[in-house]
């Protein structure tokens, strides 16, 4: 620091403790923060106050950490960062801790996480960095050169693991092009739940979950570091209503078939959003698919899921195009709603995301819609 210079004592102290609790992962005690920083007990106090108001700080367990505001100040924090934030809070189905990561200086840093109700569990703070050696880590390393006998094994793996006495925690990349990985899922196991079976189950859970989040970020498909490790299928089933419901409930590109005046087939991907009985989707300007299902209304969709547990959809019914006042919040409410659900938070204030002129709303009312998970057929003539 350039003494020479007039400083302002309350800004460096400020910036003595932020910088203090970026470097101690598991947080500091007010004790601690007074031997890091120059400043009295009721100053200090004032301090962490002030910045536990506006969530430059957080305290839990009588140690304080660095919060989440502290994350939003990074410049150029990438678009992606938020679609993969927001996708993660809808993942639900979790039995153990789990913590979304993204690189940072040499490790990783937390941030998002979510906790089972359970009595014994591991905990991920918002903000926490994580150092170079962990898992999480690890499996974001493995993405580039990868001469290291650790970082070949990740490779070949697909993922990592760590264990010590008391947890042990199990990492996958998340893949924006399906290949090379930007961040990562790390879940945490207590010892006394870490059954080699258990464990199997929390790995297929995470890679599942950080297939899900490639795919929102734009992966077509999950093949980490360039190859996809072999992973069992499960069995061959019909899925039940409720879980076809949630499966449609998810982000998945829907195929729309219909058939062209010559009676030739015609398929389009489209977004769509299921609302628990009716799937809408929006027609562009000049889209050829709008004029046939006018003349030809009966139309088939198509959902699956290009990963273990391969699941799929298949639906069929007639689709009709509606006025504005049909749909929730009109024809633009219904682009909104489509930018948002695909493109993440932000995308609907993209005016070409959620302009109308030349659009139309299409509703599609099933009449039948089939479900399976693996490998055996769907009963498609069932649907005829």
């Amino acid at each position: 620091m350039d003494r020479s210079q007039p400083t302002v004592p309350a800004a460096e102290r400020t910036l003595d403790l932020l910088e203090s609790l970026a470097v101690a992962p598991r947080g500091l005690t007010t004790a601690e923060l007074l031997d890091e920083i120059d400043s009295s007990r009721s100053g200090l106090y004032a301090l962490l106050n002030t910045l536990k108001a506006r969530g430059y700080v957080v305290t839990e367990d009588g140690r304080h950490r660095s919060g989440p505001a502290v994350w939003n100040l990074v410049p150029g924090r990438p678009q992606e960062l938020e679609t993969l934030i927001a996708a993660f809070r809808e993942e639900r189905d979790f039995e153990e801790s789990v913590a979304l990561v993204w690189p940072d200086r040499g490790g990783t840093v937390v941030v998002a996480q979510t906790q089972p109700e359970r009595a014994v569990r591991a905990v991920y703070r918002h903000g926490t960095l994580r150092p170079h050696s962990s898992p999480d880590a690890r499996v974001i390393a493995a993405g580039g050169a990868a001469d290291d006998p650790d970082l070949r094994r990740v490779r070949r793996e697909a993922g990592a693991s760590a264990s010590d006495e008391e947890i042990t925690e199990i990492a996958v990349p998340i893949c924006a092009d399906g290949i090379r990985p930007i961040a990562a899922l790390v879940a945490g196991i207590p010892a006394q739940r870490a059954s080699a079976e258990h464990l199997g189950e929390v790995d297929r859970s995470l890679r599942q979950a950080a297939a899900r989040l490639s795919h929102r970020l734009g992966a077509p498909v999950y093949q980490p570091y360039g190859w996809a490790p072999a992973a069992p299928v499960g069995p061959s089933r019909e899925l039940s209503p409720e879980e076809i419901d949630e499966f449609l409930s998810g982000l998945w590109g829907a195929q729309l078939a219909c058939v062209r005046s010559d009676g030739t087939p015609h398929v389009v991907p489209l977004w769509y959003e299921w609302d628990g009985e009716v799937m809408w989707v929006a027609a562009s300007p000049g889209a050829s698919w709008r004029t046939y299902v006018a003349e030809t209304p009966r139309v088939s969709v198509t959902l699956d899921e290009p990963w273990s547990p391969l699941r799929r959809v298949f639906l069929t019914g007639h689709a009709e195009e509606v006025d504005d006042d049909a749909v929730e919040g009109g024809l633009e409410g219904l682009r909104r709603r489509l930018a948002v659900r695909y493109l993440g938070q932000g995308a609907d204030r993209q005016p070409e995301l959620s302009e109308t002129e030349g659009w139309a709303a299409i509703r599609i009312v099933p009449d039948r819609i089939l479900g399976r998970q693996g490998l055996g057929p769907v009963a498609v003539e069932e649907a005829s």
